[in-house]
């Protein structure tokens, strides 16, 4: 896999953003179809996942025949969440962060601290909870 670039541009943000979304292999030109209506040129599009898969953040799914030629399916190399913690990290926040970053996004930083600190601990408690029970659908 190549290095990858700290920090993806606003084009190639959409369109990972698309691909985590839809969370599918797709060739180029089932991409280019899907993104007409979003204002994605195929020269752009192009650009863009040659730009992607040059810094490693696409890979290869697998080959679709297309008439006489076949057409690498492509998906993301990294999750939605890998790629923004690790921004995050490039820009300093690291794990010891998480109490006031889940802070920051339950909206409650700018309460006392007793306060904030209670709705971190029951929002924490919640997702633990979510992913005990997931892993008790998956046994």
């Amino acid at each position: 896999m190549l290095k990858k670039k700290d920090v993806l541009n606003k084009r190639e943000e959409e369109l990972m953003n698309y691909l985590w979304e839809i969370k599918k292999p797709l060739t180029a030109s089932e991409m280019a179809k899907q993104l007409d209506t979003e204002g994605w040129t195929n020269i752009t599009l192009c650009r863009t996942v040659q730009s992607l898969s040059d810094n490693g953040y696409l890979e290869v799914a697998g080959l679709e025949k297309a008439t006489k030629t076949y057409a690498r399916k492509l998906m993301p190399s990294l999750t939605k969440e890998e790629y923004y913690s690790s921004v995050l990290m490039k820009r300093g926040i690291s794990a010891n962060s998480l109490a006031d970053l889940t802070a920051a996004l339950i909206g409650v930083s700018r309460k006392n601290p007793l306060e904030k600190d209670a709705e971190v601990i029951a929002k924490l408690e919640e997702v633990i909870d979510s992913l005990k029970a997931g892993r008790r659908k998956d046994q």
